[in-house]
């Protein structure tokens, strides 16, 4: 018999108790809903039924809740591993005679063929781990990361990844765990992040607890093998208990929930580009599917300009918070996803669809908007075929270099430092006569859309919802790389020469995204050379002079350069803590270059690398390593180049120092076509 309206207890903090949390969120049913931390709480959905507590409850403070309370059900959802606290709401439930159901968390296999040790608890982890060598990844949490302080060497080898809370960090670093060695983050965490992670603490083995698809396991496996490094996992205690569809489903059957008769099938979601701003841009299309939907998701913004279809509403831009809260709703059959301007510009849409999609019980139509783009260059009659296109939405843009490439350019952006940011860019690089259109709160009733010029526009604070448009009809920088010498900044500090630099740079081979380590840095002729060549190449230009790091930011500011990070220090130190780099070119290395090249081959072994070297004593050096470290044959080439000097009425050629290019790589790595 179905509860019209009754009084349920939810133990919460995991994907599970948010999901039931957002399925009981606007029904009849009165729900108390637990969690053990403040963000725990933030996670939970806002409704008048629902009343979220945090904080840890004990088994005496438990008994006397449920006994006053009088719950209809207890439902613990509560994690995997926290045994403590499902035994005391076993222990609650039973001396007060209340019904409880324990929601168990699916188990996966771990498919995998990777190097995989499976231990009863935290403890025969690390008993395990004291027979290995090499840095260790942690994921099992902050609360038995002491047991790690077991092991001989944990102060190196022990990388820990836990929650972001202040409380949190404290405990670990009272414990000794800070700096590189804590990582403080919250999930979900991608397989591509996970391997991010590994690679950058170089670790051989990872720590973790089989906590289910919920708790990223499949990922973190999958991650693992594809970054060859050892799992050690700590199954689960044994319990008895049902799913988490099993309960959505016992709460249908015995509260007034409300099911659709239809929910057998797939639901409908649309995703639904909404315009520029204004509700009169929304298309035909997109007004028949909101007029017709069951709810419309979405970030606040955009939900917020939809009001006048009075449909019910639920705010949130992660796509798996969305997710979680369609699957705790099942009664709703057709979705409307408002995105915000053109579903293929810098849209949220993508992500969210590929989610519904994995999920399987979704089908995904996209309808296309009006985007800012398109309207914005109606409004000043421009053509835009031509121009590149630019966000600065949670990303950097070297719009300036761009723009002196192409001749003209458009960015959305939006902030207090838009117009300055941008401005300060083309200033810079001497980009005085760009003409600038701006618009602001395009379609809205505070609509501006204006010319101006990088100066006037640099002190002006725009909204949240700016974009801008340039043209420039100066000097365009050339396609190819080969700057000349003379207009980079020059002090007394060595700098590697046009001729020189062109040959070493097309030697990198550099692709987009590639992460460049440039060591012995110098004036940063080679650093300004390759990062200019694409924003996707990231560059860390190392150097220990003083005088020369003044240069390289000197330059990396009048290239208006944003992809360069200079790191004033000595190699091969000064590399440890750097991400994994695809190709480095060494133009000194202070004697230190097998350490250099091999501390780089540990990082990745299938690096590219290119040595410019002006001794006989410097090449053999490097031959010599070569020979004792994983690398391809080197390639050789010398190079001598002249330059006309006038006299008179004659051209004389003066020569350079001859200069050796050395070029090998990772004998892993796959031979380039």
């Amino acid at each position: 018999m179905k509860i019209a309206e009754g009084k349920i207890a939810v133990f919460a903090g995991t994907t599970e108790g948010r999901v039931l949390a957002s399925r009981l969120a606007g029904s009849q049913v009165a729900a108390d809903v637990f969690v053990a931390t403040e963000y725990g709480k933030e996670e939970i959905p806002k409704a008048e039924n629902l009343q979220v507590h945090d904080g840890r409850v004990d088994e005496i403070q438990m008994e006397k809740l449920f006994q006053e309370k009088k719950y209809d059900l207890i439902l613990d959802a509560t994690h995997p591993f926290a045994v403590v606290v499902t035994a005391n709401i076993r222990e609650a439930a039973e001396k007060t005679g209340t019904p409880l159901l324990r929601i168990l968390r699916d188990k996966i296999s771990d498919g995998s063929d990777c190097r995989l040790i499976t231990v009863e608890n935290i403890q025969a982890a690390v008993k395990f781990l004291k027979t290995t060598e090499g840095p260790v990844f942690v994921t099992t949490g902050s609360k038995e990361l002491s047991a790690f302080l077991a092991l001989p060497d944990w102060e190196t080898r022990i990388y820990a990844r836990v929650l972001s809370m202040p409380e949190v960090v404290k405990t670990c670093a009272d414990m000794g765990f800070y700096g590189s060695h804590l990582i403080a983050m919250q999930g979900p965490f991608a397989e591509d992040l996970n391997i991010a992670m590994m690679k950058a603490v170089h670790a051989k083995w990872m720590v973790t607890k089989e906590s289910g698809k919920a708790g990223g396991f499949e990922e973190k496996v999958s991650a693992a093998k594809k970054a060859g490094v050892g799992l050690v996992v700590i199954g689960r205690p044994v319990e008895e208990g049902i799913s988490l569809e099993e309960g959505i489903t016992y709460l249908e059957e015995h509260f007034a929930l409300g099911r659709s008769a239809e929910n057998s099938g797939k639901r409908q979601v649309f995703l639904i580009g909404t315009g520029p701003g204004s509700e009169s841009y929304l298309t035909g299309e997109a007004k028949k599917r909101l007029d017709k939907c069951d709810l419309i998701v979405g970030a606040s913004r955009c939900v917020r300009q939809l009001e006048s279809f009075h449909k019910p509403v639920f705010e949130a831009y992660q796509p798996e918070k969305i997710a979680d809260y369609l699957d705790a709703h099942p009664e709703v059959q057709v979705i409307c996803g408002a995105m915000s301007g053109d579903t293929g510009f810098y849209s949220a849409a993508e992500k969210l669809g590929a989610v519904l999609e994995r999920r399987g019980n979704y089908t995904v139509e996209v309808i296309p908007g009006i985007s800012s783009v398109g309207y914005f260059f109606a409004k000043i009659r421009r053509p835009w075929d031509h121009a590149k296109l630019f966000s600065m939405h949670g990303q950097a843009a070297n719009f300036a270099l761009e723009l002196k490439r192409s001749g003209s350019a458009f960015i959305l952006g939006g902030g207090a430092d838009f117009y300055e940011t941008i401005c300060g860019q083309l200033i810079d690089l001497g980009m005085q006569e760009t003409k600038l259109f701006a618009g602001e709160n395009l379609t809205l009733k505070d609509e501006q859309i204006f010319e101006a010029t990088p100066e006037s526009l640099t002190d002006r604070k725009a909204p949240s919802l700016a974009v801008l448009y340039a043209e420039w009809t100066g000097p365009r920088r050339p396609l190819s790389h080969g700057i000349s010498d003379e207009a980079f900044t020059r002090g007394n500090v060595p700098m590697t020469k046009m001729e020189v630099r062109t040959v070493s740079v097309a030697k990198l081979e550099l692709t987009e995204n590639s992460v460049l380590y440039d060591v012995g840095a110098g004036t940063g002729s080679v650093s300004v050379e390759c990062a200019g060549l694409s924003d996707s190449v990231k560059v860390y230009a190392i150097e220990k002079n003083p005088e020369a790091v003044e240069l390289l930011h000197e330059n990396c500011k009048k290239f208006a350069l944003t992809n360069v990070k200079i790191i004033a220090g000595t190699a091969p130190e000064a590399l440890e803590d750097l991400p994994a780099p695809t190709h480095v070119f060494i133009g000194g290395s202070s004697g230190k270059m097998e350490e250099v090249i091999a501390l780089c081959l540990k990082k990745n072994p299938e690096t590219r690398f290119v040595v410019n070297l002006i001794t006989p004593e410097s090449l053999a050096a490097v031959l010599e390593a070569a020979k004792t470290l994983p690398v391809t044959e080197p390639d050789l080439v010398t190079l001598t180049a002249a330059r006309s000097k006038k006299v008179g009425s004659s051209h004389l050629m003066m020569g350079q120092n001859p200069v050796w290019i050395v070029t090998f790589e990772g004998k892993i790595c796959v031979s380039r076509m």
